[in-house]
């Protein structure tokens, strides 16, 4: 049987360019590593000690691996990971004793350590004012997290020890079985790489994949639904900073199934925050969102733009109902029914028959292009 194949090291650069980036269509741009840089500032001299120092007033919760050293998601239990307390003046010398495997989580700066703002630095590459969230992340040595995808850009910044990555095109994502959609598990691989099982997941045996190792004073810059899995070499300190893609950069097919998330349903809007809409030019707003529908459908997946149609729909009978005084907030099935007896205004027809169509839809299904192209239409004309 085949083995996945390696594809080769990730590029090294010793430039980048100065200014932010701007566009990275994920299925066609390759992770590359940035070494040399010189533009972490103060951030460079995040070491474990340091970071105690700046800490020492707090407790942080830090997570706990299995014994082999593995991050397992369990959906089961409340946070997904098993958690510990640890002081913060404590965190040097619990992570180099060793004697469990340990990882300071994808700990926002901003909100969760204000401690360390006055000495954060943004590399002039990353763009300031999408940034969603930057990091801190410590992880014990010979530990590893599961193989997974993040919907946003990263520059993956190591401070100190090593880090291996290995990472997957977005193409590529059947073949890495992604877990159930609208679960706690929709962006992680149901693959343990650490000891594949090809008889259950027999597609894994075709996939392709890059390695990268970043050092100290590295950067990797990693596009929005890369799949990857990391593990720590040495007792490691990472930053990254991640930020809003350019919607039309994600068109692949983790972005179209994630469309028919139901969170989106409910809440189309937020889809701004995830994602970067400006280059749809259609001013913001509702617009925007149905540009978006278009270039979904013409990317060739006409049941992911009926489900942001719907998301439109729901939006707009929500505000309906509000205008009549009518409940609001529950579920958007249930929004029918409270409009069920009221007299129709213009283009709430419209409005039903795409929450309807879109309730209805699922992932792979198929949908004819003119059914949601029409469904596209009839919104535009009704709002």
């Amino acid at each position: 049987m085949r083995r996945p194949t390696r594809l080769g090291h990730v590029e090294v650069l010793s430039t980048f360019p100065e200014k932010p980036v701007e566009r990275a269509p994920v299925t066609e741009t390759t992770p590359v590593i940035i070494r040399g840089s010189g533009t972490l500032g103060k951030v460079a001299g995040w070491t474990p000690e340091h970071l105690s120092g700046k800490l020492a007033g707090r407790d942080l919760a830090i997570s706990v691996a299995d014994a082999d050293g593995g991050f397992r998601y369990d959906p089961d239990t409340p946070s997904g990971l098993r958690y510990t307390d640890i002081p913060g003046a404590d965190l040097a010398r619990e992570f180099r004793a060793d004697t469990r495997k340990l990882c300071l989580q994808q700990a926002p700066i901003e909100s969760d350590l204000p401690e360390l703002l006055d000495e954060l630095t943004v590399p002039p590459y990353v763009p300031a004012d999408k940034i969603n969230d930057i990091n801190l992340w410590m992880a014990s040595s010979a530990s590893r997290t599961p193989l997974h995808f993040d919907d946003m850009h990263n520059v993956f910044a190591q401070v100190e020890g090593r880090k291996r990555f290995l990472l997957f095109n977005p193409a590529q994502f059947d073949v890495l079985y992604p877990g159930p959609i609208n679960t706690r598990t929709e962006s992680f691989s149901r693959v343990d790489l650490s000891r594949p099982d090809f008889r259950r997941f027999p597609r894994l045996a075709g996939v392709e994949y890059w390695e990268a190792v970043v050092w100290p004073g590295d950067m990797l810059f990693m596009p929005a639904y890369w799949w990857h899995q990391v593990s720590s070499q040495d007792l490691s300190v990472s930053v990254n900073y991640w930020w809003r893609p350019d919607v039309r950069d994600v068109l692949c097919p983790a972005f179209h199934r994630q469309l028919h998330m139901n969170i989106n349903l409910e809440d189309v809007h937020s889809l701004f925050e995830g994602f970067d809409l400006d280059g749809l030019g259609a001013g913001g707003g509702t617009p925007a969102l149905l540009a978006l529908a278009d270039l979904v459908l013409a990317d060739g997946e006409p049941g992911a733009a009926l489900r942001v149609c719907g998301g439109v729909a729901v939006a707009a009978l929500r505000d309906r109902c509000r205008a009549l005084g009518l409940p609001s907030d529950g579920p958007a099935a249930g929004l029918l029914d409270v409009l069920a007896e009221k007299e129709d205004v213009a283009g709430e027809d419209a409005l039903r028959v795409c929450l309807t169509r879109a309730l209805a839809v699922r992932p792979g299904q198929s949908v004819p292009a003119a059914e949601a192209a029409g469904l596209i239409e009839r919104l535009r004309a009704a709002l």
